[in-house]
């Protein structure tokens, strides 16, 4: 009941050479990232890939597939096999043979901060954890569909994504005023329906919906990060007060703020 959301986890060194995982079904969603080393994903028409560092791979449910690695050397790695992934995403990622998003070291040290965390949750569970491993989906998605938007789209396409990202970089650097919709889609130069239609055909989702994502992920982020006071973060996540907050942060992971913190993070509550 409690990895309903993460089905598989795995963290560390690999000898993907003389130890390769054979070509097989994978029932769940799988990223496989290599945070040190090279590896390659191998398939039944492509068993010999080029190696590759500093790679994210994305793999669909029932995709065969399996891993080698480099001769005379490991590789750290993370693993995560997930039975969901966010719509806005499976969306993206319907018609893709096969997903590489490369990573920036800035990503490997994301990952690699990111792994441990749901390592800690994984090997000893805690009231947290539903959370740490939603968070984990968000930060790879978010990685992944990061670089799917990339390719040049046409004109129309690339107005509506610069569009959707002005609002939603203009509501992350503002919601701790908790700005309505009218005021955020004037940022971004568009009316509030129109905000609404592009949000929905570019990311499947609706306005709201990717602000609270942004709201609980700051949440997330300062709950775990830092010590600062319940009151406080629930001001800089434009709720308002902390009861609100609580409230609402209880309704959205069923569990309080406070139960996710660590002894090194709780002081000042």
């Amino acid at each position: 009941m409690l990895r309903i959301m993460l089905a598989y986890f795995a963290f560390g060194k690999r000898q993907y050479f003389d130890n390769p995982v054979p070509v097989s079904e994978r029932p769940f969603w799988e990223f496989q990232a290599v945070i040190r080393g090279r590896i390659g994903r191998i398939t039944p028409d492509e068993l010999d890939p080029n190696l590759k560092s500093s790679t994210l791979w994305i793999s669909h449910p029932e995709s065969q597939h399996g891993w080698v690695g480099a001769r005379g050397s490991d590789a750290t790695v993370a693993v995560f096999h997930f039975r969901y992934i966010p719509e806005s995403l499976s969306v993206r990622l319907q018609d893709a043979e096969k997903v590489e998003v490369p990573l920036a070291r800035q990503d490997i040290h994301q990952l690699h901060r990111l792994a441990s965390q749901v390592q800690a949750y994984w090997t000893d569970p805690a009231p947290g954890m539903l959370l740490c491993y939603e968070y984990a989906l968000l930060q790879l998605s978010m990685l992944a569909f990061e670089d799917l938007i990339q390719p040049v789209l046409g004109k129309q396409g690339v107005r509506s994504e610069d569009r959707v990202q002005k609002a939603l970089a203009w509501y992350n650097q503002n919601m701790h005023r908790n700005p309505g919709l009218p005021e955020i889609a004037r940022h971004a130069h568009s009316s509030p329906a129109n905000l609404r239609r592009l949000f929905h055909e570019t990311l499947q989702a609706s306005p709201k919906q990717m602000f609270d994502q942004l709201r609980y992920q700051r949440a997330m982020q300062l709950l775990t990060e830092t010590g600062k006071p319940l009151a406080e973060i629930a001001e800089q996540c434009g709720f308002q007060d902390q009861s609100a907050f609580s409230r609402a942060f209880k309704h959205h992971f069923q569990c309080s703020p406070r139960d996710i913190r660590s002894p090194s993070t709780s002081h000042n509550v």
